[in-house]
């Protein structure tokens, strides 16, 4: 058997895992840009009693954007300015506020809405923050998926090398 040969099944393997991976790739299926609102406030962790500025864009020009706590509590509505819809108010924090909570934009006209979630801790008599819940940070890092296709592609290579192998000692 030549070397060609013999190099050929095992690249052709090669190229099948990688078409294999392409094939699963998907691409992401993001709205369009000009429907899209988006919200963000100036800190992502507050103390009970504090204030975070919150910011939107997204909605319509002139819009009432009325503003919501996930718990019931409305703050007074803003009005989204200029062609992208901004706009930026104060939000102030209730004492007894703990945990993690959901500030919600909604457009009056568009019905357009956008969220963002803060953590609130609460604050202890002599005034130092307590955090609401103890947990690890999430860091946004998914290793399983990767583990698995490193994995299957180290058994893939021990099986050309096994093969390989076979090959010579039968040439």
């Amino acid at each position: 058997m030549s070397t060609s040969t013999r190099l050929r099944t095992p690249l052709i393997v090669m190229f099948g895992v990688i078409m294999a991976m392409v094939a699963f790739a998907a691409p992401a299926n993001a709205a369009s840009y000009a429907n899209q609102t988006t919200t963000s406030v100036n800190k992502q962790i507050a103390t009970a009693g504090s204030h975070v500025v919150f910011c939107g864009e997204g909605f319509l020009q002139g819009e009432t954007v009325n503003i919501s706590l996930g718990n019931g509590t409305t703050y007074p509505s803003v009005v989204a300015h200029g062609p992208s819809g901004k706009f930026c108010t104060v939000i102030v924090l209730g004492v007894s506020l703990t945990g993690h909570q959901t500030l919600t934009a909604t457009g009056a006209t568009s019905g357009r809405t956008s969220s963002t979630t803060i953590q609130v801790l609460g604050v202890s008599a002599n005034a130092a923050p307590i955090p609401a819940s103890s947990g690890l940070a999430f860091t946004g890092a998914n290793a399983i998926g990767i583990g698995g296709l490193g994995g299957l592609l180290l058994i893939g290579g021990g099986a050309m090398v096994l093969v390989a192998r076979r090959r010579k000692v039968n040439a």
